[in-house]
């Protein structure tokens, strides 16, 4: 009986660990949960846990309370996805969680080294492979505390993750429980008292690292300075409902409210005006008329035009389609219509491409309604007015690492870095409608933004638009469904970020995660106090 209760316990501090890192993730200013956040699962890791089935309900409960408030949106789209997601990280947590309990139980003495390295870890591989998925860090739930995501140019969004889980471990050894575990540590080992029996290490290591953190980013909003330009670049919110979009009918209605917009930049003094992902509905670089549009709108406008459209060039013949299609971005000036293609690098698994398409190529005839892009397999860099920019498209936003390419490129030649003078961000969040998924995913512009010190400017079909500076300031922002568009002085700032020269140091995490599973598999568990 008393198992039953016991373990019925833990699933219940589960879920609130759950509960607490979903809500913290939420446009409800509530982001400072995530520093309690984990602090119901560690209380039971450090307890142990020995039965895998248990962790594996764990893994479910986490994953379907954490996916459901904050993922919900994905059912507006696809409820087949919805379901797969949770699925999916039922057994990415089952797994986690497997480790970091074999870790507290078999290397006591490293188990916050590996509960910390293992989340990292978690977070860090999610960039990668066709399903990458970059949207639990823990650092999005900062997102309305610029003054602690100034960090963020140092040690990125890992690092900002680490320290919110150093906040957890030092707040946990905080609680009654904990201490009697420490002490009875300490009598079995008959060794001194640690660092943080007692309380008052831990309390001081916590307000140092608060002192530091809130120091530097006061340091940064407050002392460092920006240069301004008057860089006159117009982003535009035409907001075309995703019901109707692609419909041939809307077309001309389109074209007329992106040349409304666009007149109204331009008598603002606009130089370049910012259209949002597939803005174009039609293939313009293969469709004469569509070719002619925008033209009109460059000659009666007199600016430059960053856009979106779709895009096909023949396939080889070993292809099983005769074209392979792109979402694709350009920019088109009067006196130079043709530049430049910027194929998207990064596709949304599922929604934009079905998985391992080059593996199994009878996934080609698995439709669920995805459009199967190519990959984009190169980056482009554009001129306008003096300035230079490279863009992203949509999904892409939340990669750190592209980013940094992007806003501070290496030169092939000379291997030295150089910065671009802002970041362009189109994207189409029409199909997230009113959800939480629109502020979820614009978000991350200001993360990317102080991570390499750049202004970015962000257009979105639905909204939210948006243009944030180098510190993570929103100097303009639309709200959802508007039809508007939005215009700031640019700000520069030359510095390099530490950020930009180690951003593969979370490698440092994976292996050290790896050492201790492996270690922890081969040892004896140690006896629970």
């Amino acid at each position: 009986m008393w198992e039953v209760s016991l373990r019925r316990n833990d699933l219940l501090l589960t879920f609130l660990s759950a509960l607490l890192l979903a809500v913290s993730r939420l446009p409800l200013h509530l982001g400072w949960l995530v520093f309690i956040a984990w602090i119901p699962l560690l209380q039971v890791f450090e307890r142990g846990v020995a039965k895998a089935r248990q962790l594996l309900l764990m893994g479910f409960i986490m994953s379907l309370v954490y996916v459901l408030i904050v993922f919900y949106w994905f059912a507006l789209v696809t409820l087949p996805g919805l379901i797969g997601m949770v699925l999916l990280y039922t057994l990415v947590y089952y797994l986690l969680f497997l480790a970091i309990n074999r870790i507290f139980r078999s290397l006591p003495v490293w188990r916050y080294a590996g509960f910390i390295s293992l989340l990292l870890t978690f977070e860090w591989v999610q960039n990668f492979g066709e399903t990458r998925f970059p949207w639990f860090n823990l650092a999005y739930s900062l997102a309305d505390y610029n003054i602690l995501i100034q960090m963020a140019d140092l040690g990125g969004v890992v690092g900002l993750s680490f320290l919110i889980l150093v906040i957890n471990i030092l707040l946990n050894s905080l609680l009654p429980s904990s201490q009697r575990k420490a002490r009875r540590a300490d009598e079995v080992s008959n060794r001194r008292p640690g660092l943080l029996r007692g309380g008052r290490g831990a309390l001081a290591l916590i307000l140092l690292i608060m002192a530091a953190w809130l120091g530097y980013g006061a340091y940064w909003l407050k002392y460092r300075q920006l240069e301004e330009h008057d860089a006159r670049v117009h982003v535009i919110q035409p907001s075309i409902d995703q019901d109707v979009k692609w419909v041939p009918e809307q077309y001309g209605k389109t074209m007329q409210i992106l040349q409304d917009l666009t007149l109204e930049a331009a008598a603002d003094s606009a130089r370049l005006v910012i259209y949002p992902e597939g803005a174009i509905t039609n293939y313009l670089m293969r469709v004469p008329q569509a070719q002619r549009d925008l033209r009109a709108i460059l000659d009666t406008t007199g600016v430059d035009i960053f856009t979106g459209f779709p895009d096909f060039v023949p396939a080889p013949p070993e292809h099983v389609n005769n074209e392979l299609s792109y979402n694709a971005a350009s920019l088109f000036r009067q006196d130079r219509f043709y530049n430049e293609l910027y194929y998207k690098n990064i596709l949304v698994p599922i929604g934009e491409r079905m998985l391992w398409l080059d593996l199994f190529p009878f996934m080609w005839k698995v439709q669920f309604g995805q459009a199967n892009w190519e990959f984009g397999e190169k980056l482009a860099y554009y001129e306008s007015d003096g300035r230079h920019f490279s863009p992203s498209i949509c999904y892409e936003l939340a990669f750190p690492e592209i980013f940094h390419r992007m806003a501070i490129p290496a030169d092939r030649d000379s291997a030295d870095i150089v910065k671009c003078d802002y970041l362009v961000n189109i994207t189409n969040d029409a199909w997230f409608g009113t959800s939480y998924g629109p502020w979820l995913h614009a978000v991350m512009a200001r993360f990317r933004a102080v991570e390499n010190r750049i202004q970015i400017y962000r257009s979105a079909n639905t909204g939210i638009s948006l243009i944030v500076d180098p510190k993570g300031r929103y100097l303009a922002k639309t709200k959802l469904f508007e039809v508007t568009g939005i215009t700031a002085p640019l700000y520069t700032c030359q510095e390099i970020p530490l950020i930009r020269r180690i951003y593969r140091y979370p490698l440092f995490f994976v292996i050290l995660a790896l050492v201790l599973v492996v270690f922890a598999l081969f040892r004896r568990p140690v006896r629970r106090l």
